[in-house]
């Protein structure tokens, strides 16, 4: 896929206007577009991040570990991840429900468009940056369809990055009428692998005895290895 890619540099994708990227959890910002911020801030670009969820769904039943505390705890670690990578801006927190996403036809997807557009106009984003749509997980599905309906009405195209994607078995046929653009991200290796130990939830060892325990497995972590950040840009989006 990386042979077939545009080739794309921080520097002229921060001169193109500001950057949203929405991530459906904490710490997927890092493991799909970690080395997009990283590159981006180091160019000066105005970045935001927006959170979709809360992520405290990812330990139910946790001894001692509401939802609320999860929430506090997960956000204060996407804070240090994001200055990590360079933001120091606060991310954004959009409010919806771990894994319990509303549909685009519902009043709550269509308040949270709109405030994403006026957030964009008022800071002058011009390029929106999502999970994609293939990656098995409503959230990042919910993510990927608010970045398109949010691009459309600021007329402008949608980029997607994958998480969870790159396991899907049959990936190469779901992309093969994607385009691709690369931005290297070699030189932000080690910024990204930091950034992501600062979710030392996701991690294993700080929540324990939960009944739904989640931990991320060793091979997703090595998403922040890559050489390149790949942007999926749809044929019919926008």
């Amino acid at each position: 896929m990386l042979r077939r890619a545009q080739p794309m540099a921080a520097g002229s994708a921060a001169r193109s206007g500001g950057w949203l990227v929405l991530a459906p959890h904490p710490d997927d910002e890092t493991l799909g577009a970690g080395g997009l911020i990283a590159g981006l801030c180091a160019a000066r670009a105005d970045v935001t991040v927006a959170f979709l969820t809360d992520g405290s769904g990812s330990h139910v039943g946790a001894p001692n570990w509401s939802p609320a505390r999860i929430a506090r705890v997960r956000a204060a670690e996407a804070g240090a991840a994001l200055r990590t990578l360079g933001l120091d801006r606060p991310a954004v927190e959009l409010g919806w429900s771990d894994a319990s996403p509303f549909t685009p036809d519902s009043p709550e997807f269509e308040r949270t468009v709109r405030r994403l557009v006026a957030l964009c106009r008022r800071r002058r984003i011009r390029q929106v940056v999502a999970s994609w749509q293939g990656d098995p997980h409503c959230d990042h599905e919910a993510a990927a369809w608010l970045a398109e309906v949010v691009a459309r009405r600021l007329r402008t195209r949608p980029l997607f990055y994958a998480v969870w994607g790159w396991t899907v078995k049959d990936l190469d046929r779901r992309l093969s009428g994607v385009r691709v653009h690369a931005l290297p991200a070699t030189r932000w290796r080690g910024v990204q692998r930091v950034a992501l130990e600062k979710h030392r939830t996701q991690l294993g060892g700080r929540i324990t005895g939960a009944e739904q325990h989640f931990v991320l497995p060793r091979p997703m972590r090595r998403l922040v290895d890559a050489t390149h950040t790949l942007l999926l840009e749809l044929r019919d989006a926008a």
